[in-house]
């Protein structure tokens, strides 16, 4: 090898550990557990917080309480999925994340993770005015917790048939949509504990801030966005 052809294998074996550090630094040591309700956008949710660096464990909602306390997450995302959060057999150990775990570590719900956590608190999850499902709504908020420093209104994605009817005064409503005239909860956040949930799909593609709706849950994990 040539003086020369040596020097240029020397610039790229330092550039690419240059490289592998830059992606390193990137990383970061927070665990997100993502409670998995059996849904196809699940794993939508997992690669937005991945492009953040964070590890992002998944568990089916037939895990136990136990086994989500073994993981020590420093946040927590309730996926959506089908059903009733009535039904154990639809959200499983969601409603115990909710009320056991999701007091002292921040988390998000999405779509059936909002319902259930109206259902765990008292609330009342009924029917919506008209199932929506792949449908882009036009959602007011009050520029807080997952809405913070977002424009207003913002698209969000709607994919449901239920409907947050009544929601519990632990809750602070924060974002809404109106359909036929009728004002829908799209958002709420607890007024003591560091739970947040959306109606709509942050990961729909449909959702134009869903990015930045995670990077504002990464926010407040971190502590920065309380």
């Amino acid at each position: 090898m040539s003086a020369s052809e040596e020097s240029a294998e020397s610039e790229r074996s330092a550039k690419s550990e240059r490289s592998a550090e830059d992606e390193r630094s990137e990383e970061t040591d927070t665990t997100i557990l993502v409670i998995d309700n059996f849904d196809s956008f699940t794993y939508n949710l997992v690669e937005y917080l991945s492009e953040h660096g964070v590890a992002t464990p998944v568990l089916r909602n037939t895990a136990t309480v136990e086994e989500v306390r073994a993981i020590d997450p420093d946040g927590i995302v309730i996926s959506p999925g089908p059903g009733h959060p009535k039904n154990d057999r639809d959200v499983g150990v969601s409603t115990a994340v909710l009320r056991e775990i999701a007091p002292e570590i921040p988390t998000m719900g999405v779509c059936l993770g909002l319902e259930a956590a109206v259902h765990a608190y008292g609330g009342t999850v009924g029917r919506a005015p008209a199932p929506i499902h792949g449908k882009a709504a036009s959602i007011t908020h009050d520029a807080t917790g997952l809405f913070d420093g977002l424009d207003d209104p913002v698209r969000g994605g709607r994919y449901h048939s239920l409907i947050a009817a009544d929601v519990p005064d632990a809750f602070a409503v924060t974002a809404t949509a109106t359909d036929d005239g009728e004002e829908l909860v799209m958002g709420i956040r607890h007024r003591e504990h560091p739970i947040h949930a959306v109606q709509f799909h942050p990961e729909s593609v449909l959702t134009g801030v869903g990015h930045d709706v995670v990077a504002n849950f990464l926010d407040i994990v971190s502590g920065v966005n309380p």
